[in-house]
């Protein structure tokens, strides 16, 4: 029987199936277990750039096509290399396009582009409904992770419990906080008169945490500013250097 190694990181929040809910208050949990690997999709997207809408709403249609949080964790990167070109999205982040810029060295490329959709940290083109059930990874994984959240003060407090088969290689762990039901009547630009809608807009990114052994860590997620916490929730996944995602898991605050 393998040795599993466990790591206990104490500070923020996700969800599954278990949610308990106050009026503005949030409390979830998520599991994934070494049985089963869920995949971390990462959509590289920019308010700026006329050929994104179309990638936002399929990732915005990723739940009602069957694809939850037990199978798939989405994400959607806003980029800044975008806002010099008539409209800045105010969503973007430096750090997503540096995020971006580091995945594409680690495939051995400087090219960088929107829409672009990672999964499991790999380049993927062929992105619909129907192909990412061929995509994604089969079989067991050798680290299982699991989270609670629950909304405090002025953000998301984050508890994640991580164990290891010995085979398993060297870890890293994120966090991101992430926030539906966003729009935005863009004035210029590339899509200037377009009303766009987003789900699951990264509004913090935490890490890389190093796994090395048993450790704890206590964090506090803070919400961007004006972010609701009924519409919030976190995703929480291990990749290796390399930038391939080993597990992933993701709890949402009740409509989030």
């Amino acid at each position: 029987m393998r040795m599993a190694k466990q790591i206990m990181i104490w500070g923020l929040a996700l969800a599954s199936s278990a949610v308990e809910a106050d009026a503005g208050a949030c409390r979830a949990s998520a599991e994934s277990d070494m049985a089963r690997r869920v995949a971390l999709l990462e959509l590289y997207t920019s308010e700026g750039c006329s050929s994104c809408p179309p990638a936002d709403a399929w990732l915005r249609g990723l739940s009602a096509a069957g694809w939850d949080g037990r199978k798939v964790a989405p994400l959607a990167f806003h980029v800044d290399y975008w806002d010099g070109l008539g409209w800045r999205d105010r969503f973007a982040d430096p750090a997503y396009s540096q995020r971006q810029r580091w995945r594409a060295a680690q495939a051995g490329s400087d090219l960088v582009y929107t829409p672009q959709v990672l999964l499991n940290g790999r380049d993927w083109r062929a992105w619909g409904y129907d192909s990412l059930r061929a995509s994604l990874p089969a079989g067991r994984s050798p680290v299982s992770l699991r989270l609670d959240i629950r909304a405090a003060g002025d953000g998301i407090d984050v508890d994640a419990v991580v164990k290891r088969e010995a085979s398993a290689p060297s870890l890293r762990l994120m966090l991101a906080l992430y926030e539906n039901g966003l729009q935005s009547q863009v004035a210029a630009g590339e899509n200037a008169g377009r009303a766009l809608r987003h789900a699951v807009v990264v509004r913090r990114l935490d890490g890389p945490y190093a796994l090395s052994g048993a450790a704890a860590l206590g964090r506090h997620l803070r919400f961007a500013a004006g972010q609701k916490v009924g519409q919030s929730g976190v995703v929480a996944w291990l990749e290796d250097e390399s930038g391939q995602v080993w597990q992933a898991a993701m709890a949402a605050c009740p409509g989030g």
